[in-house]
C-alpha cells in the first residue's frame, strides 16, 4: 500500500456543519484540529454558557435561584434516562463513572470464593476496581485479549465458572477501540445467571445507548468524553430486576425516601437507584450537560461520528500506516481510530510534532489514538495526516 502524503489527505465526506458554525458552537476548532475526544471531550459554547448561567446565578442570588435548580435537575434527569433508554429510577448522577462502579463493586453482598470476570486490559478504572474485591475474598480472571488485540465477548463468557457472579467490561475500549458486542455479553451472562457489568464511558455520545435493549444489569456513564460536558459527572444505571442485588454501602442525605425530613433519621432507601445518592449533587455539570444532549436533537451525530471514523481509517489505509483494527470486524470498529506506532509514527517526537501542528491527538506507548467526533471536518483529518506523513 502506497505511504504517498497525497494519496492520505483527500477526505471525501461532507462537512456536517460550515466553517462558521462549527467555530461558533465548539470554539477549540478555531485553533485546533481537536481528534482527542477519548481523553476529553471538548465543551460546546452553549454547554459552557449553561455552566456560566448557574455560576453567575448562584453568585448573584445564591438559594434563591433554588426552584430554577429543580426545574434543570429535573428536565436533565428525564432527558438523560431518555437518552440511554433508560426509566428514570434506574439511573443516578454521581461524580464520575469510577465512583458510580464502586456502588456495583462494594454493594454486592460478595462471599469468599465468588467469582469476577474482567478484561485484563481494560480500563484501569475498572479493573483495579475489580482487583480490590480479592480482599473479600473474591476470586478474579483476567482475560487477555487476543494477539490482534480483540476481545471477542465469547473469551468473557468461557471464563465463567459456577462461582462467578459478575462479568464486567468496556462497551469501547478506551485502548484499542474495540467495540464489545454488549448486548451479546448481557444475555450470555443472564443465561448462566451472571450479573452483567457494562462500563459505557467511551460509549456515550459516540454510539446510541439504550440499556434496556442492551439488557445489562449495571452500567456507568461518564459525561466528559464524547458528550463534550463539564469534569466530575458521571451516572450509575442499575436495572429494576437487578436493584435488589445491590446494599447501599453508605448512606447520605440523598440516599432515603424523604431527605428534607431532617427530624427522622431513619428511613426507607429512596427509590430505585436514587438510594445510591448521597450528598449534594453537582449542579453546575447538570446544567452544561442539558445543552449538550439538545445537540443530539439537531443533529444527525451518530451517523456523523461513524462517517468521521471510517473516512479516517481509509485515509490511513490509503496511507500505508498500520491499523490496530485492520484484521477485526466491521462491527466491533468503534470512532476510536488506532494507528500503530511504526514507521513514521515511531518517531518519539510525535506528540510534540501534533502539538505544534495544532492536532490534538494520544501518542501513547505503541500506538497513536485518534478519537474524532461529529465536529470534526475535512481539513482536520488533513491536518493530521499532514502532520503524521
Amino acid at each position: 500500500m502506497s505511504g504517498n502524503a497525497g494519496s492520505a489527505i483527500k477526505p471525501s465526506m461532507a462537512d456536517l456543519l460550515t466553517d462558521d458554525e462549527r467555530r461558533a458552537l465548539f470554539p477549540v476548532t478555531r485553533e485546533w484540529a481537536y481528534l482527542d475526544n477519548a481523553r476529553r471531550g471538548s465543551i460546546s459554547a452553549p454547554a459552557a454558557a449553561a455552566a456560566v448561567h448557574y455560576v453567575e446565578g448562584l453568585r448573584d442570588g445564591g438559594v434563591t435561584a433554588w426552584p430554577e435548580w429543580q426545574r434543570v435537575w429535573d428536565e436533565t434527569n428525564s432527558a438523560f434516562a431518555k437518552f440511554i433508554g433508560a426509566y428514570e429510577d434506574e439511573f443516578q448522577f454521581l461524580v464520575n463513572a469510577t465512583e458510580s462502579l464502586a456502588r456495583v463493586t462494594l454493594g454486592i453482598d460478595w462471599k469468599p470464593g465468588d467469582h469476577i470476570v474482567v478484561p485484563q486490559r481494560d480500563y484501569p478504572g475498572v479493573v483495579r476496581a475489580v482487583l480490590d474485591l480479592r480482599r473479600r475474598g473474591v476470586e478474579v480472571t483476567l482475560v487477555p485479549d487476543r494477539d490482534d488485540h480483540s476481545r471477542p465477548v465469547g473469551d468473557l463468557l468461557d471464563a465463567i465458572t459456577d462461582r462467578t457472579r459478575l462479568v464486567a467490561a468496556s462497551w469501547v475500549d478506551f485502548r484499542t477501540g474495540w467495540q464489545l458486542d454488549a448486548r451479546a455479553l448481557a444475555q450470555g451472562c443472564r443465561e448462566r445467571g451472571v450479573y452483567s457489568f457494562i462500563d459505557g464511558v467511551q460509549a456515550i455520545g459516540a454510539i446510541p445507548v439504550d440499556v434496556h435493549d442492551v439488557g445489562c444489569d449495571f452500567a456507568t456513564f461518564a459525561i466528559r468524553k464524547y458528550l463534550c460536558g463539564l469534569d466530575t459527572l458521571g451516572a450509575l444505571y442499575v436495572r429494576r430486576e437487578s436493584l435488589e442485588a445491590l446494599t447501599p454501602h453508605t448512606q447520605g442525605l440523598f440516599s432515603v425516601a424523604n431527605p428534607f425530613d431532617f427530624e427522622t433519621l431513619e428511613q426507607p432507601y429512596a427509590d430505585g437507584a436514587k438510594r445510591f445518592a448521597l450528598g449534594t449533587p453537582t449542579m453546575v455539570q447538570v446544567y452544561s450537560l442539558q445543552p449538550a444532549l439538545e445537540l443530539y436533537g439537531r443533529y444527525a451525530i451518530f451517523e456523523r461520528v461513524q462517517e468521521v471514523a471510517a473516512e479516517t481509517r481509509q485515509l490511513a489505509h490509503d496511507a500505508g500506516l498500520p491499523l490496530l483494527s485492520e484484521s477485526w470486524p466491521e462491527s466491533n470498529r468503534s470512532q476510536i481510530v488506532v494507528l500503530k506506532r511504526e514507521g513514521k509514527l515511531a518517531d518519539e517526537n510525535l506528540q510534540e510534532r501534533l502539538n505544534a501542528a495544532k492536532v490534538a491527538a494520544s501518542a501513547r506507548q505503541g500506538i497513536l489514538r485518534i478519537a474524532p467526533h461529529w465536529y470534526n471536518s475535512s481539513n482536520d483529518l488533513q491536518r493530521l495526516f499532514k502532520a503524521l506523513l
